[in-house]
């Protein structure tokens, strides 16, 4: 076994003083392509991820998230601020829900009537727009209930459930990663059989991110944080395990490449085996992106790589993930009108691309340099006396 691969297999402490840069440009990377894919019909999307296995950057993202919120709200929560806690994952899924509730306004707000102005029904009517005209009340109201979504703005409302239970799941973690893994799944499983969704009021649609689906990612996610917020892997680095994970992913991306979507077993299969539904996360999604997840982590020499300072935008756009999502999706939404508008063409393509990405890198710049000046300012307040402390030292 490879001298690395065994360090990384084995218990350590956990670092809280220098974050993995693996994490954050890994999810800068998700964030670029969910980006790319949301200009559909563009040349680029058709190299993306989503065309070379199972999964998708949602996926990654998600997982990524899920990582995340393990490193950062399990060892408080594990060491009994509970409520703490709970309040601060809660304040930034209000965050989330002012981000999204924002982003959402702006195009119901400015683009629709633009669409109108210039005959473009048809394209405000693929994009689920239309219902502002339909049902103008139902519309700001399901806006504002989470229920509307409009096309390529549907990540954010499941990242605000999914921190909405986030206590939950931690509170299941602290007590067992497997019975959290355990109830998670009975979700999904429940989810999937039943056909459980979330309406998406006013249309007669439901959410395209089924959250009772998609949770389970998130846990499993949650639970690699825990472990190694606990000193411990999750999954430890085993030669055959590696190699199956290798070998599903060459399967996946042969299986894509002869234009096949579902996985060739009999009719008489649950579909969660037998699919490859986005909506109700099937099986071989999970599996793809966990597959995927294994190879990334034990690949010798990546953490070093992703060092490098030719990685630093990319990791500057997976620290500040909000700004970038938001600014990408109302970016790659006027992307779309664009395009719509002035015809398509490779040159035009490329350059509205490489601009959108270098704003939402800016973008991300600016955000992370605003809570560096707010914590900044926090800390002198919080260290500095109240006057009748300083009075009654100095006397």
């Amino acid at each position: 076994m490879d001298a690395n691969r065994s360090k990384a297999a084995a218990p350590t402490a956990p670092v809280k003083s220098k974050r993995d840069p693996r994490l954050d440009v890994l999810r800068g990377l998700a964030l670029i392509i969910i980006f790319i894919d949301h200009v559909p019909e563009n040349l680029y999307s058709f190299y993306t991820m989503r065309m070379y296995g199972f999964s998708d950057a949602a996926e990654a993202f998600v997982l990524i998230s899920g990582i995340s919120a393990g490193l950062a709200y399990s060892g408080r929560f594990v060491a009994g601020s509970l409520m703490e806690t709970a309040k601060r994952i809660w304040r930034r899924a209000g965050t989330i829900y002012g981000a999204h509730l924002f982003s959402t306004l702006v195009v119901l707000a400015l683009a629709t009537p633009f669409l109108v102005r210039f005959g473009m029904e048809e394209f405000a009517e693929l994009n689920g727009l239309s219902w502002l005209w339909k049902q103008p009340l139902g519309t700001v109201a399901g806006s504002a209930l989470l229920t509307y979504q409009v096309s390529y703005f549907n990540i954010l409302p499941l990242y605000i459930v999914l921190f909405a239970a986030l206590p939950a799941l931690l509170l299941l973690g602290k007590r067992s990663i497997g019975l959290m893994l355990s109830v998670s799944f009975a979700v999904w499983l429940v989810a999937r059989y039943f056909e459980v969704r979330l309406p998406a009021y006013p249309a007669d649609w439901a959410w395209f991110f089924n959250p009772f689906c998609w949770q389970l990612l998130f846990a499993i996610g949650l639970a690699v944080g825990i472990a190694n917020r606990r000193g411990k892997a999750l999954v430890a680095f085993h030669p055959a395990l590696y190699a199956a994970c290798v070998a599903f992913v060459v399967y996946a991306l042969w299986w894509r490449l002869i234009g096949e979507y579902n996985f060739p077993f009999p009719a008489f299969m649950p579909d969660f085996i037998a699919d490859t539904s986005k909506e109700w996360l099937s099986l071989p999604r999970i599996a793809h992106i966990l597959a995927l997840a294994y190879i990334v982590v034990y690949m010798p020499g990546l953490k070093r790589l992703l060092s490098l300072p030719v990685f630093e935008p990319i990791n500057v756009m997976g620290r500040a993930s909000l700004a970038t999502f938001v600014t990408g999706s109302l970016t790659a939404f006027a992307f779309q009108i664009l395009r719509e508008m002035t015809g398509v063409t490779v040159l035009g393509d490329t350059l509205l691309l490489l601009a959108g990405i270098a704003i939402q890198y800016f973008a991300a710049r600016t955000a992370l340099a605003r809570a560096g000046k707010a914590r900044a300012a926090a800390i002198p307040a919080a260290i500095t006396p109240p006057p009748e402390a300083a009075i009654k030292r100095s006397g």
